[in-house]
């Protein structure tokens, strides 16, 4: 029986990621469409360093970059589950679980991409609006599965109850992460190139939160929302 059930959960994930790949693939040519109707110059790109200097507005480039971040915590979850019971497996389980959630923010950041919405000559309003949000789901679907496997990898190894107090405190430090990296401009590996830098503008904003009030809010707003969103999406997969 317990074979039948792995191999289940196999395919569900299997399933899972064809259909992550093909809405990766879908704001893929929905944003090639957009740099088609803007009459954009495809010969302008020789390198990666090209895409990183157009990266802005109009072209939004920065997305493809973004999306790529998203997909990486959905990775690493992926990979805990194939930690096998040896020698320094709980050494290889925490470095793994402290990597996912280092870059687990980068997934619903997207989201903060609709800051970008304005209107661009020669298109459609809509079609923006819907090239973010599509950009925007995605990351969101990849953020909350890639929280899911690690919940449930969290259950094998201690209480349900347990394993819920984390993984609401990772959507609480992901939605902080987030606002680090819109407002406060750090990025996840800034905890390995800056990190005194970092954990010193963490806790003066934590110190003085008033002075921050302005933008220190959508880490609260952001909370509200990707924990009752993945609450959601717990109660359709136990379905």
């Amino acid at each position: 029986m317990q074979i039948f059930k792995n191999t289940n959960k196999l395919n569900a994930r299997s399933r899972m990621f064809l259909l992550l790949s093909l809405l990766t693939l879908f704001d893929f040519t929905l944003l090639g469409c957009r740099l088609y109707l803007i009459d954009f110059d495809f010969s302008q790109i020789q390198s990666v360093r090209d895409l990183v200097f157009m990266r802005g507005i109009p072209t939004f480039f920065f997305l493809i970059w973004n999306l790529f971040l998203a997909w990486i915590p959905y990775w690493i979850s992926l990979t805990l589950s194939g930690i096998k019971d040896g020698r320094f497996r709980r050494l290889r389980t925490g470095l793994t679980l402290i990597l996912w959630l280092l870059f687990f923010p980068n997934a619903p950041y997207i989201l903060t991409d609709l800051l970008h919405f304005r209107a661009v000559s020669g298109l459609p309003l809509w079609y923006d609006l819907m090239l973010l949000v599509s950009f925007a789901f995605t990351g969101l679907m990849l953020g909350w599965l890639s929280l899911a496997e690690v919940q449930d990898f969290l259950k094998t190894r201690y209480s349900r109850n347990f394993a819920r107090l984390l993984t609401f405190c990772a959507l609480v430090l992901c939605s902080y992460g987030i606002y680090l990296g819109r407002y406060q401009r750090w990025n996840s590996w800034d905890i390995v190139t800056n990190p005194v830098a970092l954990f010193q503008d963490m806790f003066s904003v934590l110190a003085q939160p008033s002075v921050h009030a302005g933008t220190l809010g959508i880490a609260v707003v952001l909370g509200g929302f990707l924990t009752l969103g993945y609450m959601i999406l717990n109660e359709m997969r136990y379905r």
